[in-house]
């Protein structure tokens, strides 16, 4: 007989809020009672246990071998969000795909191989991956279920090439380009972690298709880009998982909803007056759902807004911006703000500021402090917890929380008057705009500006707040390096991967 059963539901609550994060999603599934308690009381939305605040930017550099993390460093000796931890980590050249609630999804470290990472707990695990013609995206709802989709979305069929006795190739004849595009009935290719194989998942179209095959090559499969960023964008197009459904931006020129729960999907076209191909174009979700940037010019920002209306203009203007006057300033003098975001360092597992003007001397000076103040930090810690009436396992795992909370509370950036520019102040220099992504909580989105210098841009406000520098130490300033794609990540505690890094990074 569960004894538990016969508990308030107040007492039981309070009873498994000691667990830690692992435990607790994990009682979810002992019974229905507990389920209902949990969910009731609201436990899993304890901000260190499920995703609640952007830690930073995940960011992929043009002719760089790896990603870096850029956040602003937490005074506590933290999570390390580095992914230095990953097999062949430092010598291959792998980069992040999508991101979702936690979740990284990488290039694998091997010939056909796709890698799932959570920073925060330190845990991964590899996938294989056949699809050459398509884009993967990951979706995880730690709320639901403590385990993933990997769904593989098609891009356009490539054009048949016929070859005859004239010519080595000609596409005559070729029956595809008046077929629709997607197909009433579209087979996607899915991953679940749950039965760690791939499966094919059928979903039916509900509505117009985006138009015929022939149409569709017509996006170009990247944005235009020059040495100087013009016309900049990310390589891929992003994905955004809310509510069931998982929004993907396709090469087409359009965005499909794929529901989950019932295998249908729609097709919702871009606005009209976006020019594709010529301007980046960036898919992600923010404080009022899904929503679409594109900067024309290099420099006009617009931001827009998905609609739940099933009639009508499905996307709203919200936001024209124009941000040329960021393109013509040099940030210098900088060093006043002491809240500023760093990369992290991934050979030492540290974050350090990146300055052309620091030598070595300067910088074991930097870590030797940064070192003290993190012994002192401990210390001080340790005073606090011994004044801590500690009695049993459930009193040791509910101080853990309380210190994992203060931990993701301390690094969150979370300030709307830290760090605020005043363009007035700044110089004149030629440079440009590069969109980051947007903060899945608030009305923010995060630019690189000249020199990769990171900003965030408050939509409501048009106040812009400096972040830090993010051209990691090892990075030429060449100009026609940059970043290709970002994504802002919000850490989770929970999640089932198979593979752990329990003793630091992996040397290979």
């Amino acid at each position: 007989m569960d004894h538990t059963l016969a508990l308030p539901d107040d007492l039981l609550a309070s009873i498994l809020r000691r667990l830690l994060p692992r435990g607790l999603a994990a009682s979810r599934c002992v019974c229905k009672a507990w389920l209902a308690v949990v969910d009731t009381h609201g436990l899993l939305l304890l901000p260190h246990v499920l995703p609640h605040s952007v830690r930073g930017l995940y960011l992929n550099y043009v002719d760089h071998r790896r990603p870096h993390f850029f956040a602003r460093p937490s005074a506590q000796p933290a999570i390390n969000y580095s992914l230095a931890f990953l097999r062949h980590y430092r010598t291959g050249y792998d980069t992040v795909l999508d991101h979702c609630n936690g979740l990284l999804l990488c290039d694998g470290f091997c010939w056909r191989k796709l890698c799932v990472v959570n920073p925060a707990t330190r845990r991964w695990e590899e996938l294989p991956w056949e699809d050459d013609n398509a884009n993967p995206h990951i979706v995880f709802d730690p709320a639901a279920s403590r385990h993933y989709r990997v769904f593989s979305i098609p891009r356009v069929p490539k054009k048949v090439v016929v070859q005859d006795d004239y010519s080595m190739e000609s596409s005559k004849g070729d029956t595809h380009d008046s077929m629709e595009w997607p197909p009433s009935l579209w087979t996607l290719n899915v991953f679940s972690s749950r039965t760690r194989q791939w499966q094919m998942r059928s979903f039916v179209r509900e509505g117009e298709a985006a138009g015929t095959m022939a149409d569709a090559r017509l996006d170009s499969l990247e944005p235009i880009t020059s040495c100087w960023g013009k016309y900049g964008g990310p390589r891929r197009r992003y994905g955004v998982y809310l509510q069931g459904s998982l929004y993907v931006h396709c090469h087409g020129a359009f965005v499909v909803r794929l529901s989950l729960s019932d295998c249908k999907y729609q097709v919702i076209k871009e606005p009209m007056d976006i020019e594709n191909p010529k301007h980046a174009q960036f898919l992600g979700k923010s404080e009022k759902g899904v929503y679409l940037a594109t900067l024309h010019r290099s420099y006009q920002l617009r931001i827009w807004t998905l609609t739940k209306s099933s009639g009508g203009i499905p996307w709203v203007l919200k936001h024209c911006i124009d941000l040329e006057p960021w393109t013509k300033v040099w940030l210098h003098g900088l060093d006043v703000f002491d809240k500023t975001w760093a990369i992290a360092n991934n050979d030492d597992d540290h974050y350090y500021y990146f300055d052309d003007d620091d030598d070595e001397e300067e910088e074991e000076e930097e870590k030797e402090k940064e070192k003290v103040e993190v012994e002192e930090e401990q210390e001080e810690e340790e005073g606090k917890k011994k004044d801590v009436d500690m009695e049993g396992e459930g009193n040791e795992a509910e101080a853990a929380n309380k210190v994992l909370q203060k931990m993701c509370e301390d690094s969150e950036w979370n300030s709307d008057d830290e760090n605020v520019l005043n363009i007035e102040d700044l110089d004149t220099v030629y440079g440009n705009i590069t969109f980051l992504g947007f903060h899945p909580y608030k009305e923010v989105v995060f630019l690189g500006l000249t020199s990769l210098i990171g900003v965030a841009y408050h939509l409501k406000s048009s106040k812009v707040q400096y972040l830090g520098k993010m051209r990691p130490k090892d990075y030429d300033s060449s100009p026609t390096n940059g970043i290709y794609e970002s994504f802002p990540y919000t850490p989770c505690m929970i999640g089932e991967l198979l593979k752990h890094a329990s003793e630091g990074p992996r040397r290979y």
